[in-house]
């Protein structure tokens, strides 16, 4: 915080996810540099700060490590691998990077549902019937399971495009999951106790039989063997998904399948992810450096996983 000595403030990455570049490690050592030392990920030596991601073992971290902890950034926005004892016990703050992803993910979402119903025909000579039987937007009732930074990029693109869009995020004061004669539903939320197979036979049996599910989100939130059922019984139906209840999954429950397109988790991974990733931990860094504890916490109130932490049901 304010007047804290970074001089003598260390960092560390407990791994990297493959999708980095293979330079993403020396970029962060440099770009971090001014503010903090990195050591090494194998590294033994208790530390300041950590970097995670979806792949820290956080029951692995010691005692003494905790202890020393004033910082814990976790530029993901998955958070399902952080034990809630620990987020409850932690003195650091942990920072989320919800940001990061939540365009690149918008786009995925939106690419999956015109690609659904707009794909563009090609034609090596002129068609003189120039038809194209495609459903507009503007048929659609889409309902969209939360209300976070990715769900609020595709409330602004859809509301002028679709017929309604039914939003469904109790924790922004969304309450009414009207799901019955859906044409889309699109899971943009995080996951917890609550929601958990909020996507199974009972909600499947509301929806048309022409649905289209797209789920960019959590794996766990849609019960798999349900979803695989009604899309054996209705052709019409179709399924994109780029995320699993297990992962990494080798799609060999699908493969019977016609009416479903599969990604290995995806959305979220983009051209210029390392640069995003590198802003947004410098960003963390020199605002927890510079900043009195106040007006780091109130700056990132959002991003604090203590912040989201709620009774009745753990994490939201």
């Amino acid at each position: 915080m304010k007047n804290l000595d970074t001089s003598k403030l260390t960092i560390k990455r407990t791994s990297i996810s493959p999708y980095f570049s293979p330079e993403f490690n020396q970029k962060e050592i440099e770009t971090l540099y001014p503010y903090v030392d990195m050591l090494p990920s194998g590294s033994v030596d208790v530390t300041d700060m950590l970097i995670t991601n979806t792949h820290t073992n956080f029951n692995l971290l010691s005692f003494e490590q905790i202890e020393k902890l004033k910082l814990i950034i976790h530029p993901n926005s998955g958070y399902d691998n952080i034990p809630i004892d620990f987020v409850k016990g932690s003195k650091a703050p942990i920072i989320i990077g919800s940001t990061i992803r939540a365009q690149a993910v918008s786009q995925y979402i939106m690419s999956a549902l015109l690609n659904h119903f707009s794909p563009i025909p090609s034609s090596n000579q002129w068609d003189w019937d120039r038809k194209w039987p495609r459903r507009l937007l503007t048929d659609l009732k889409v309902v969209m399971l939360g209300y976070g930074h990715i769900g609020k990029i595709l409330n602004a693109a859809l509301t002028p495009l679709v017929k309604e869009l039914v939003i469904y995020d109790p924790f922004e004061n969304k309450t009414q999951l009207d799901h019955k004669q859906a044409d889309v539903v699109i899971l943009a939320c995080g996951l917890n106790s609550k929601n958990r197979h909020i996507i199974d036979k009972n909600f499947l049996n509301a929806v048309k039989e022409n649905i289209l599910v797209i789920n960019a989100a959590r794996g766990e939130l849609v019960k798999t063997a349900d979803l695989i059922n009604f899309l054996m019984a209705n052709d019409e139906a179709y399924a994109v998904l780029d995320v699993f209840e297990k992962e990494p999954n080798d799609f060999s429950d699908f493969r019977h399948l016609k009416n479903v397109r599969l990604t290995s988790h995806i959305a979220g991974v983009f051209k210029n992810i390392d640069t995003l990733t590198l802003e947004f931990e410098l960003e963390v860094i020199r605002d927890f450096s510079s900043m009195t504890e106040f007006d780091f916490k109130n700056k990132y109130q959002k991003m604090i996983l203590q912040n989201k932490l709620r009774p009745e049901i753990g994490l939201i």
